[in-house]
């Protein structure tokens, strides 16, 4: 009798679980405990952090207050900067946003229409309600004082601070936008600051706000410096600062750059202090609109006797012909008092000109005043 055949198949072995060590278990579980608790940490510092920077430093942009775009191209700054100017507008003050607002239009209105510049001529102001209004920003140069735009950022002060001091928080603010500054690399750490009237005659940022700053740690009362910095040696009074009437009609563009160069003289007295310089500048414009039929008064610069250049038509629009008041492609340079006192300063503007582009340096220069 036949055994039946089993098939015996082999038998597969039993894998080994490894196991773990208990001891490594728990510490996984710790590591990843700890792992979250800083990534918490770390999520709450940085909400909280930005909190305290936007409740300590609030800045509104262009858009916030509505500002107009500019009018022409920007020249840009090259950043870190290691100046700062403060100046104050001049103007009303502002103690709420709507009224600060106002304000910031009201600016740039007066920059771009009454002095035909292409925007708001500063880079940031600080409004009594302790808030920031940017204005060309950190990146633009700004047109807030001849010469010291390219090296320079220019903070302003909302309102008139001749008599009274800023509220404390419209000085704080402006103090951390300048912190805020060396944060961004917009500014040099070892930044020094100036007053506006240190650079130009001018009370601006006025006598109280000026008195405060000299309190300041980075307040520099040497100027040389800068001025070497900036190679600015010549003192302009621009037009707003010597109350200058508007054009009676638009003014044809000057041509640069210009090819001729012309002295004349005023024929008025001399004037050595700035107060009578200003008086005899008004009076030129008044006899030139007034008597003369020009549509403005019909020189360039005016070189005075207090040592300073009064911007008349300046470097951007044309003077009219004496004999028909046709438009001239000549720059004119006028001397109150002798001319041969004041020279010098004309030579240096003429210097100047040539280095910003305007004035060609192959110009003729026609000396009337020796006629």
């Amino acid at each position: 009798m036949l055994k039946p055949v089993t098939n015996t198949l082999p038998v597969e072995p039993v894998a080994r679980i490894k196991r773990f060590p208990r001891e490594l278990l728990y510490l996984c579980a710790i590591l990843i405990i700890l792992v979250s608790l800083m990534a918490g940490y770390s999520l709450w510092v940085m909400t909280h952090s930005m909190s305290a920077t936007n409740k300590a430093l609030h800045i509104l942009d262009r858009s916030e207050w509505q500002g107009e775009p500019p009018s022409g191209k920007y020249l840009h700054l090259k950043l870190p900067v290691s100046n700062v100017i403060i100046h104050h507008t001049a103007t009303e003050g502002c103690d709420d946003e709507e009224v600060c607002i106002y304000r910031m239009q009201t600016i740039q209105a007066f920059h771009m229409k009454s002095l035909d510049w292409t925007d708001i001529g500063y880079n940031f102001l600080v409004g009594g309600d302790g808030q920031i209004y940017v204005g060309r920003g950190w990146h633009i140069q700004g047109q807030h004082v001849r010469g010291y735009g390219a090296i320079s950022i220019s903070i302003a002060f909302i309102g008139t601070f001749v008599n009274v001091e800023p509220p404390e928080r419209q000085i704080e603010a402006a103090k951390r936008l300048m912190e805020e500054g060396v944060r961004l690399h917009k500014l040099h750490p070892d930044y020094h600051i100036y007053a506006h009237r240190q650079l130009s005659p001018t009370e601006s940022p006025g006598q109280k706000l000026y008195e405060l700053m000299k309190h300041w740690p980075r307040f520099t009362q040497d100027i040389t410096s800068l001025r070497l910095l900036s190679n600015e040696t010549l003192k302009f009074v621009t037009r707003p600062y010597w109350l200058a009437q508007p054009p009676t009609k638009p003014l044809a563009s000057l041509k640069r750059p210009v090819k001729s160069v012309r002295f004349v003289s005023t024929n008025t007295d001399v004037c050595v202090t700035q107060a009578a310089c200003v008086f005899q500048v008004r009076l030129l414009q008044s006899f030139h609109i007034e008597g003369a039929g020009f549509a403005d008064i019909n020189f360039n610069f005016v070189v005075a006797g207090d040592k300073n250049i009064y911007e008349a038509r300046g470097w951007d629009h044309s003077c009219q012909s004496s004999k028909d008041q046709t438009d001239i492609d000549e720059l004119v340079i006028a001397f109150i008092g002798p001319p041969s006192d004041n020279k010098s300063l004309a030579l240096d503007l003429i210097k100047q000109g040539i280095k910003l582009g305007h004035i060609s340096k192959e110009h003729l220069l026609i000396d009337d005043t020796e006629a």
